[in-house]
């Protein structure tokens, strides 16, 4: 157990590796409780979350959801979230830990129209059921149809016998579920799932395994890849940054897209497939400092370290040489493209 964003969390059940695997192969349980959750209302709420994030929200329907960004005037990111359209006029926006306090006062000072904001954080839990055997583990639990539920869409349900909003969303590379719901019945829904799922190869995981699974699947991780002097165009998130609208970052975001990027984000393998990695550890490119690690660990699918890092030189892409330092000695690399990993549609485990 560790201290993470004012919460005692679990690194590991029984081990990074085996849940890791676990969840590339059969199935994944994750208590997400710590992430923050908003819910603004009324007919002011399109407008705070048009002028406040990069993707545009105009587009949800009852039930949609979708990746965007909190953006500074200059283009820095303040956070990434995923935004859920529940009803005409309602919204529940999943937010990071670390930045519910920085994600909350930025909003509320947005709000000058007046649309009704609430942080329900301490009040709602969220549990991940992540994996190719999720499908099946959850259709056991809920009366929901879970094949017409397709990816980012969400359906409000009872699963064992708590009330919860399914969405079919997940931050592992995997097909997966997330469910929110009221904080006081999480632990008994939990150890419904748990139960149900362990014939099929369940296990519960912990922060370890959710790093090492969005690292292979090329996932962002704020305060990594996104921070205040990052731009969501900067960690290859162009696509959710919806242009024609005067968001906050707009001009910046247009600017930086036409004068081109001051950094760019890339994959890394080590040539001796031993030596990991680290944030913070040098990028040389024959010899000269371009760039730093922002994530790197053993990756258990590939069997060998990986690590994604920014560089400066544009020119930098799959398959050039690099080194990395590592404690004060140069190691062999190369770049490789982004994601790592990628699930092939109906199997477990594909990867690119």
């Amino acid at each position: 157990m560790i201290e993470f964003a004012g919460f005692e969390m679990p690194v590991s059940y029984s081990g990074i590796l085996e849940e890791h695997r676990a969840v590339r192969t059969a199935a994944g349980l994750f208590d997400l409780s710590h992430m923050g959750e908003f819910e603004l209302r009324g007919p002011h709420a399109l407008e705070l979350l048009e002028r406040a994030l990069t993707n545009s929200a105009v587009r949800l329907v009852d039930g949609q959801a979708q990746y965007t960004l909190l953006c500074l005037e200059n283009g820095g990111t303040i956070d990434d979230l995923i935004v859920y359209r529940l009803k005409p006029q309602h919204y529940l926006l999943c937010v990071n830990a670390a930045n519910i306090e920085a994600d909350r006062e930025w909003l509320l000072e947005l709000n000058r129209a007046g649309a009704e904001f609430r942080d329900i954080s301490e009040e709602t839990a969220l549990i991940a059921l992540q994996g190719p055997g999720a499908p099946g583990i959850l259709r056991n639990l809920t009366a929901v149809a879970l094949e017409a539920l397709k990816r980012f869409h969400t359906v409000s349900a009872q699963v064992a016998s708590t009330q919860c909003l399914i969405a079919r969303t997940g931050y592992t590379g995997e097909d997966g579920f997330e469910l929110f719901t009221a904080a006081e019945g999480a632990a008994e829904l939990f150890e419904s799932i748990l139960e149900a799922g362990r014939s099929a190869g369940l296990v519960p995981c912990g922060l370890g395994a959710r790093d090492t699974l969005r690292m292979e699947a090329g996932l962002p991780l704020y305060g990594h890849e996104l921070d205040r002097d990052t731009t969501p165009l900067e960690a290859g998130l162009a696509a959710f940054v919806k242009f024609g609208r005067d968001f906050i970052g707009s001009k910046a975001l247009a600017a930086e897209q036409a004068a081109g990027l001051r950094k760019h984000l890339i994959g890394i393998r080590t040539r001796d497939g031993r030596s990991i990695p680290r944030q913070g550890y040098q990028v040389l490119r024959d010899g000269t400092p371009v760039g730093v690690v922002t994530s790197g660990s053993f990756a258990p699918t590939f069997e060998r370290p990986l690590a994604m890092a920014y560089v400066s030189d544009g020119s930098i892409s799959a398959g050039a040489a690099v080194d990395v330092v590592i404690r004060g000695r140069q190691v062999a690399a190369e770049v490789v493209a982004l994601p790592f990993y990628r699930r092939s549609p109906g199997k477990a485990g594909g990867n690119n």
